[in-house]
């Protein structure tokens, strides 16, 4: 039976489109069958960061743990290795994507198997890229747009000038919540920790995500002094430079060693340069995100526009040109290319909050608005 998306089925059309023989199971929100024509997902219409459904208008996410035949279905024979991902599909046959409504189950398209990960032999998660992409008024269907009860707000911004520390406090008690693990007391023997770095360790007690997800700062018991006196705090995501300090000034320049390039300062004082990497980090790991490497000036324009810049030099990483723009619950960055485009980066602590840059005709490459 063809079935194109937006098409409403029965249950039962929608299980018959797996044919004979079919072996089904449940998942938190979710009903997967496979037959021997078809592997057939019903889901129901949540939205939620763990939960199986509709991620975004191309991404469909199904969360396990799952029977071994599931695994075997999308993704081949379970690895042998505890934790793993794979993006090879060993099976040709179609997986048929639906949305369980009060008024049938709607189609949304065809799931190519594009990413999974195990626990201990376990398919856990796997995500499917939705083709063709649903459009926004199918996707408000199918994954019910929601608002927040509260956003982090911007007051930090007033007191950057002033008081970057107090910034820096503000940022991070609004956007990262705490949590139960404890860091301990940092400690830097035989080095005193400049304020500012104390107060960020204080912060980063119980938020660990605040020390890097991307990029890295040491905890001070892995600092280490070089030759010329200086401290190697940080640490870039491949390994390709490291972050240094002045360990005698009380808010020390930072500065990047990179092979090739010798020694290039921060524009901010570490004060400073501690708020630009918390926000950096925040936005890469934030749960909802917006990416395009290859923006051209106009777009540009139209996303920076609509929203609000932190009036400060770049961050040197990863381009010497990344600046920050920011509103309530959002964070983007923009990256000069090469090529002479610009790439852009957005994080948001909620999906409602990208929606307004969705209507900008910025053609996203990832958006989960």
């Amino acid at each position: 039976m063809p079935v194109n998306p937006n098409d409403l089925l029965t249950e039962g059309a929608a299980i018959s489109l797996a044919g004979d023989n079919v072996i089904g199971c449940e998942t938190d929100g979710a009903s997967v069958m496979l037959g021997e024509a078809a592997t057939v997902i019903i889901a129901d219409p949540r939205d939620g960061l763990d939960v199986t459904g509709v991620w975004n208008g191309r991404r469909f996410h199904l969360h396990g743990p799952l029977v071994d035949d599931v695994g075997v279905r999308l993704f081949g024979h379970p690895p042998d290795s505890p934790d793993w991902s794979w993006t090879q599909r060993s099976d040709a046959r179609p997986v048929h994507l639906l949305t369980r409504l009060p008024e049938g189950c709607v189609y949304l398209g065809v799931g190519k198997p594009a990413q999974a990960r195990y626990a201990n032999g376990c398919l856990t998660y796997a995500a499917l890229t939705i083709e063709p992409e649903l459009t926004l008024e199918l996707l408000d269907q199918v994954r019910p747009p929601s608002e927040p009860e509260t956003l982090p707000n911007l007051d930090w911004l007033a007191h950057m000038t002033a008081s970057p520390l107090e910034a820096l406090t503000q940022f991070v008690e609004g956007w990262l919540p705490e949590t139960y693990q404890d860091l301990g007391e940092s400690v830097a023997a035989p080095w005193d920790v400049p304020e500012p770095l104390a107060v960020f360790y204080r912060l980063a007690r119980h938020r660990p995500a605040l020390l890097g997800v991307q990029n890295r700062l040491r905890p001070p018991h892995a600092w280490r002094e070089r030759h010329d006196g200086l401290i190697a705090f940080g640490d870039e995501n491949q390994g390709g430079f490291v972050w240094l300090f002045d360990p005698s000034r009380p808010d020390p320049e930072v500065w990047i060693d990179q092979d090739g390039y010798g020694l290039r300062r921060e524009h901010q004082p570490m004060s400073g340069f501690l708020l630009q990497f918390a926000l950096y980090e925040a936005m890469m790991n934030a749960p909802y995100k917006a990416l395009r490497t290859d923006l051209a000036a106009e777009h540009v324009d139209k996303l920076t526009a609509a929203l609000t810049p932190v009036p400060w030099e770049p961050l040197r990483w990863p381009n010497d040109s990344t600046h920050f723009y920011v509103a309530p619950g959002v964070i983007a960055e923009t990256t000069d290319q090469w090529h002479g485009n610009t790439s852009a980066w957005v994080g948001a602590v909620h999906r409602s909050v990208l929606r307004p840059l969705g209507q900008l005709g910025i053609p996203w490459t990832s958006f989960d608005g």
